[in-house]
């Protein structure tokens, strides 16, 4: 367990705590090579404490502010802040309950004590209780989770001694039951029966009944910085630095084996010197504040306030190895030191200056940095470069690739993959992914002999691509933030070529007004996007009362019977005609075509009537497409299963050959909608291949909507089925059903436009799911490009 977390030299926290731009740090990320480089370009506030939940499933943090950050290791994000507004001087310390039901977190009100502890429902993030009193500094819950001890800190001025008086807390009823004067919380003992506590400097440790309160045996002459039991309850293990030749000079740091019947010790486990500690903050900074046993009680991690970390053997006390430091400290070289094993020991997290840091244990590599910010931004991110954010949290990134400058934004749709992230964090491998290193440069774009303006309905755009290294892969051009081009660079007709560089031309429809048009193109193996290319073109046009163009597919029956299913044709013809009802007054025609045989709906089908309706949309019309049927994700791509898939292995519709033929519609309003559960059984496979292997849908349908620049609707995640049955048709239909029919219409203007209708799915699907069924489906809502109106109401 952690020491203490006073055991700082005194002139630097008071030196830290007067300027709060002491306690921020630039985090460093991993991701660097010789030709790439991806860096964090903000500051962030100190992170000093790390705590795994006991299913591994949660990891809060905290540090130089009060508030703790909860995040949800499975899905690699952050689900919570906890603040407490009175701990202006940074959090003390955090713990979970044995059960994981309960977080408690100690800060500090003030700079000489005043120490606070808040506990929350872990599940709610609910306040539970505020520990009235000067409680706090170390904490640690009984292993029945009915008590809670925490220490009051006695420090009057700069020149005494700290003093520590714990208390036994419980938690129920918040009554302080026992009280233990000169100790400080060390830690408990597996079974939770006993409390290792640890009393003023120099004056040894004390193991308590927790039950009587009653000493089991005191030593007086064993002092420990940290100390922490085994998990057999047989041992435990204390730290101490011992000073030696002038004025304190050099140091020996050990690590002691003791016997925790009789407190009497049995032999080192770790023994090192350390020179040149003259200085106070030196001495301070060599302690072992992190004494860790792993769960397996096999190896113990220590660590100290310059952020070194060291994993050792216990049975033979060798240095198994220093996990890397990165290069972010703070004043006088310090960084924060804590750190806390996954249930499972395959993990552990630990805090350097400005993140948290989880470490593979096997061979100490680095799996994930968390980084949070101080406006409530965050970012999981991977060696490899993979990464996950909040909404805005990668704009704290930037990108030089072969020394150039670029924006996150470029690397997006390749790197952007919550999915392997999560992998990372349940300690899987991504060695078989492509690298950020390996990333080649994106080629230059630039828009040239293009008029600004024009007269006609369309116009001829004419783009100067050269390749800067990595190729020339998809160029893709959007018109008002929809794509309206996608093609690959094997069927590009080149206009002319001239030192490398390609001119290509594009002949668009424009809509009256102002059309912003955006060209981009990617590097050979698609993985990198250019600088945007934009243009501002007048068309001096007269408007032409839009059209509504749907293609509503619905499938039942299967080539394999076994992937028949029940309510594909009722759901589709529900919602073509709630299109044609709605759409009434809104739009000058309404053009719906249902797609419901077999016949219709084999993949040639499907490709025909997309390139089709290419020809038949204008760029004022609304294009509307609907699926329901199987559908699911594999190596990256989502798949729509059509009626002539024989099984889940065989031809289906890519997300790709779907994302380049809805691009290509050149409409600016588009709305995809797809309603396609598991496949079930015969879908296993995939599903497990999907969870190591390849993107999930919920990334899938985000890069899908980024790229076409429409709202993409999907009723549920692949590890989830989409419910059917709800009033004779599928949930997800019948609610997006029901709010083109006016529920939606949150502001009763009597148009339910885009943004609405995605609310009230991602609102009403969970809910009506948990209270009809008592079943969890949550459908992925990407909403991207223009908004809006889809149908009038009134």
């Amino acid at each position: 367990m952690s020491a203490p977390r006073l055991v700082l030299f005194l002139p630097v926290l008071l030196a830290l705590s007067a300027c709060s731009e002491m306690m921020t740090v630039t985090p460093q990320l991993e991701m660097k090579s010789s030709a790439q480089k991806v860096e964090v370009k903000a500051k962030v506030m100190v992170v000093g404490l790390v705590s795994y939940s006991p299913d591994g499933r949660q990891l809060a943090s905290g540090g130089a502010t009060p508030t703790v950050r909860v995040w949800d290791t499975v899905n690699a994000k952050v689900v919570r802040a906890l603040s407490i507004p009175t701990g202006k001087y940074g959090l003390v310390d955090i713990v979970y309950s044995p059960d994981g039901k309960r977080l408690a977190a100690s800060t500090r009100t003030s700079l000489l004590g005043g120490d606070l502890t808040h506990i929350w429902d872990t599940n709610s993030g609910t306040l539970a209780r505020v520990v009235p009193g000067n409680f706090g500094n170390k904490l640690a819950f009984s292993r029945d989770g009915l008590y809670l001890l925490g220490s009051e800190l006695d420090f009057p001025s700069v020149f005494s001694d700290i003093k520590y008086h714990t208390k036994q807390m419980a938690v129920q009823g918040g009554e302080i039951v026992r009280s233990y004067p000169g100790v400080c919380v060390g830690d408990l003992s597996p079974d939770g029966k006993t409390a290792l506590l640890t009393t003023d400097p120099g004056r040894g440790m004390v193991l308590v009944d927790l039950q009587t309160g009653g000493e089991l045996w005191r030593h007086r002459e064993r002092r420990a910085d940290a100390v922490a039991f085994t998990p057999d309850r047989k041992h435990f293990l204390g730290s101490r630095a011992e000073f030696h030749g002038l004025v304190g000079s050099r140091a020996t740091v050990s690590v002691v084996l003791f016997d925790a019947a009789t407190g009497n010790p049995i032999r080192d486990v770790a023994r090192y010197d350390v020179e040149d500690t003259f200085f106070g903050h030196e001495k301070n900074f060599q302690r072992l504040t992190v004494l860790e046993v792993a769960p397996d009680g096999t190896q113990f991690l220590t660590g100290n306030q310059r952020g070194e970390y060291k994993l050792w053997n216990l049975a033979s006390g060798q240095l198994i190895r220093q996990l890397k430091r990165p290069d972010e400290k703070m004043l006088l070289d310090m960084s924060p030191a804590h750190a806390s094993f996954s249930p499972n020991g395959k993990l552990v997290a630990v805090t350097f200056a400005g993140a948290v840091r989880v470490h593979n244990v096997a061979d100490g590599e680095e799996v994930a940095t968390m980084i949070a910010f101080d406006d409530g931004e965050w970012l999981v991110t991977t060696p490899s470069g993979y990464y996950n954010s909040s909404e805005k949290g990668d704009q704290y990134l930037s990108v030089s690739v072969a020394g150039s400058p670029f924006s996150i934004s470029q690397l997006r749709e390749s790197f952007y993959r919550p999915d392997l992230v999560k992998v990372a964090l349940s300690g899987g491998a991504l060695s078989d992914y492509k690298k950020i290193a390996d990333i080649k440069p994106p080629p230059a774009v630039a828009i040239v002999d293009t008029p600004n303006a024009t007269a006609s309905p369309r116009i001829s755009v004419s783009l100067r691509v050269k390749d800067q290294g990595g190729g020339v892969g998809d160029v893709r051009l959007y018109r008002n933030g929809s794509a309206v081009v996608f093609e690959k660079t094997r069927s590009l007709s080149v206009a002319a070529a001239d030192q490398g560089s390609q001119l290509l031309r594009y002949d668009i429809s424009l809509e009256p007004g102002s059309n912003t048009i955006r060209a981009i193109a990617f590097n050979a193996d698609n993985s990198m996007q250019s600088t945007d290319a934009t243009i501002e073109v007048q068309a001096n046009i007269a408007a032409r009362p839009p059209a509504l163009h749907a293609i509503v597919i619905g499938i039942k029956d299967f080539a394999n019977p076994r992937l028949e299913l029940k309510y594909p044709v009722a759901d589709a013809e529900l919602f073509a005609s709630t299109l044609e009802t709605r759409g009434k007054g809104l739009f000058s025609s309404i053009h719906v075509r249902r797609l419901m045989t077999r016949a219709e709906t084999t993949n040639v089908a499907i490709v025909a009537a997309l390139k089709q309706a290419r020809n038949e949309v204008g760029p004022e019309d609304l294009f509307v497409f609907y699926v329901a049927s199987h559908g699911t994700v594999d190596d990256g791509q989502y798949l729509l299963i059509t009626s002539n898939v024989g099984s889940t292995s065989t031809a289906k519709l890519k997300q790709d050959a779907l994302k380049e033929m809805i691009s290509n519609i050149p409409a600016s309003k588009k709305l995809v909608v797809l309603d396609t559960c598991s496949a079930g059984q015969l879908g296993d496979a995939i599903q497990v291949a999907m969870l190591t292997r390849g993107m999930s849908d919920d990334t899938a349908m985000k890069v899908l909507s980024r790229a076409v620049g429409s709202t993409v609707l999907s009723a549920a995640t692949s590890v989830q089925e989409a419910l059917e049955g709800y009033k004779d048709h599928g949930l997800f239909t019948y609610v997006i059903a029901e709010g083109l029919n006016g529920a939606a219409d949150a502001d009763r203007d009597g148009f339910v436009k885009t943004l609405e209708l995605a609310d009230y799915v991602d609102n009403q699907v969970p809910e009506l799911a948990d209270k009809v069924f008592q079943h969890k489906q949550y459908p992925i809502v990407s909403p991207t490009g223009q908004g809006f109106p889809l149908v009038r109401v009134r």
